[in-house]
């Protein structure tokens, strides 16, 4: 029993009538009665009862279009994602970001893609800044949303610089001195005490921060390191502490804090979108016409 006998037994099941199901199926009628009879007696069973009048279902015949008509679809279904997997339509993207693209930007680009791409299968994987990159370069992801310092020191990894941007902001408890300020001269803070994310959450970000110091005169006076952002903030809440950090993360802090702009460094955190140059995954490219498309790219 094949694939092409099974929808000659269903055009017939549906026509009742070998010469109307004969022209659906463009075969001529006794090429289809040979079909039958040839099903019939490879499953042993009688499928139809014919006379020179009319044609009938069996109970037997009725019994196996139910599942004639999945196994079918079920073939059609394989076909055509093998056809789609093999243009690259179909198959599974694991993205990688940081957090800031769940408002602003992200949704939008994945509804655009999976318009453009309805069989395929998306995963998301939130990480820190280093864990992002580390992910990226083990072939855990596909794509990483991240933060485009740092990423040309990342061997085998390409990237685009993303329209997105954030200047860096110290990060008070509200009854600090420095709350009440709209920006802050980085060369102040050379007496503070700094909370900082670890270097294996976030290496890159621990280093610029300490040669931005460095460059404005002043060691920083690092007194506690955080595993995640979450921590971070607990930390500077509760006086243990100022932090650096982008504005974007504003978001995910309490009202007990503020952030108040930095001036004297030019360093601005870029976003970036990153993928190993070796990923053979054909959604990739895809993905990346649509951040084209949408503007989200800079060219």
């Amino acid at each position: 029993m094949d694939i092409r006998q099974m929808r000659y037994f269903i055009s017939l099941a549906e026509a009742l009538c070998f010469s109307v199901a004969a022209k659906n199926l463009h075969i001529t009628q006794p090429a289809l009665s040979k079909q039958i009879a040839d099903l019939e007696a490879e499953i042993g069973v009688k499928l139809f009862i014919r006379n020179t009048r009319s044609v009938e279902l069996t109970a037997a015949g009725a019994s196996l279009l139910k599942d004639a008509v999945e196994i079918v679809a079920d073939s059609d279904d394989a076909i055509n994602q093998s056809r789609l997997a093999a243009q690259g339509y179909s198959g599974r993207l694991v993205i990688g970001f940081l957090g800031p693209l769940e408002s602003e930007g992200l949704p939008e680009l994945i509804r655009s893609f999976r318009s453009r791409c309805p069989h395929t299968d998306v995963n998301f994987i939130k990480l820190g800044w280093g864990p992002l990159n580390e992910a990226l370069e083990n072939s855990r992801l596909d794509i990483a949303f991240t933060m485009s310092s740092g990423l040309n020191e990342l061997p085998g990894i390409s990237w685009r610089l993303s329209h997105y941007s954030y200047p860096l902001s110290v990060v008070v408890p509200r009854e600090h001195p420095l709350a009440v300020k709209n920006t802050v001269p980085i060369a102040t803070l050379a007496h503070e005490a700094f909370v900082v994310l670890s270097r294996t959450e976030s290496p890159l970000a621990y280093s610029h921060m300490r040669q931005m110091c460095l460059a404005n005169g002043f060691q920083p006076n690092i007194t506690g390191y955080a595993p995640n952002l979450e921590t971070l903030f607990l930390m500077v809440a509760a006086g243990l502490g100022i932090a650096i950090q982008t504005k974007h993360t504003r978001a995910y802090a309490s009202s007990q804090l503020s952030f108040i702009d930095l001036s004297g460094s030019s360093f601005v955190h870029g976003y970036a979108v990153a993928w190993k140059t070796t990923n053979p995954n054909p959604l990739i490219p895809l993905f990346l016409e649509i951040l084209k498309e949408e503007d989200f790219l800079i060219c």
